[in-house]
């Protein structure tokens, strides 16, 4: 609060006393109360006909000037409502009463100007709150619609993957049967055939001669009649040293397997001595070959597959017979019958 005379701050109740006339706070030193005064040093009677200057002044002149028709030099125009001859200074005291920041004029104006301002900022708030919403709405509007759109596009995505699944389903079946008849074919379209493995070659050679020859060492003699093709069949992997392999191809099944067995069982009789390649007419060199079935791409990868398995878990046996691959623990266990790699994994 400040004083209404100089304008300094007051502390109420210790360094300021109120007019009873305006109802305005001065300062003991605006009061004109004497030098030293304190407010508990004023009696009650002091206090309830304690005047501010501006007031004590405005009553003098009043009662000095009683008499209606004469006016005071320093008047400068009447009252328009009370009638009372006012000064320019009695007009200046009752401004500055009026316009204290603790007079009842100034709270009133206070009080309207913060409705005022209130009712402004509530209503340019609700007109923007109100196009807020207003966009809002479009937005989640706008939303919904593409999530209404996203959700069909995702269902007709999981009908056509659906769908899809069932057809993959439907081919993985014919595909399986189209393989397993391709095997089939394959395996019959073999059954004539003969195998010659690790046999040397030479730019020159005639490998129905060699055939031949064999053929008189295991004691099966053939002529040429019975060999219906011979030739070397390229490699299945390009990268090994190894020579190609002879393929013949016999006039029946029976002969094809009647030379396989005349093979093993020479072998298994004369095992100081294999076949090797001085009983195919090559003196030069004495490497070791081998006859067997004419396995297709796939059973070949397996059987391979099938003798490292052998070698790991400690089969002792591990055949071919007919284009189908067997293994065995041991001469008391029986044959497993291979099937497909998937086979081999579960095997212990």
């Amino acid at each position: 609060m400040f004083c209404a005379g100089c304008k300094g701050k007051l502390d109420v109740g210790k360094d300021s006393l109120k007019c009873n006339a305006c109802e305005s706070y001065y300062c003991l030193e605006c009061l004109n109360l004497g030098a030293g005064k304190k407010v508990s040093d004023l009696g009650s009677e002091q206090l309830s006909a304690l005047r501010c200057p501006s007031c004590t002044n405005v009553s003098r002149r009043r009662r000095g000037n009683e008499s209606p028709g004469i006016l005071s030099p320093s008047i400068s125009k009447r009252s328009p409502t009370a009638g009372n001859v006012l000064t320019i200074e009695s007009i200046s005291e009752l401004l500055d009463q009026k316009l204290a920041p603790t007079s009842d004029a100034m709270k009133n104006s206070r009080s309207i100007l913060i409705k005022e301002v209130k009712g402004l900022i509530t209503a340019e708030m609700g007109k923007m709150v109100n196009e807020l919403k207003e966009e809002f709405t479009k937005t989640t509007d706008f939303i919904m619609e593409e999530v209404k759109s996203l959700k069909s596009t995702i269902a007709q995505k999981d009908t056509v993957i659906k769908s899809l699944q069932s057809e993959q389903t439907v081919l993985k079946d014919e595909l399986h049967k189209i393989r397993n008849r391709v095997s089939v074919m394959e395996k019959l379209s073999r059954d004539r055939n003969v195998e010659l493995q690790a046999v040397p070659e030479n730019r020159n050679e005639n490998v129905v001669s060699m055939v031949k020859s064999l053929c008189e060492a295991i004691e099966l003699p053939i002529s040429d009649s019975d060999i219906h093709a011979c030739r070397r069949v390229a490699k299945m992997d390009t990268t090994s040293k190894r020579p190609r392999n002879i393929v013949v191809t016999l006039t029946s099944p029976r002969l094809r397997d009647s030379l396989i067995s005349a093979a093993h069982r020479y072998n298994k009789e004369h095992s100081d001595k294999k076949l090797n390649t001085n009983h195919i007419g090559i003196k030069d060199v004495c490497h070791q070959i081998y006859v067997s079935e004419h396995l297709s791409p796939e059973c070949k990868q397996l059987y391979a597959a099938a003798r490292r398995l052998a070698k790991d878990k400690g089969y002792t046996y591990c055949w071919v017979k007919y284009g189908q691959i067997y293994l065995r623990k041991s001469d008391e266990a029986g044959a497993i019958l291979v099937k497909s790699i998937d086979f081999l994994n579960t095997l212990k």
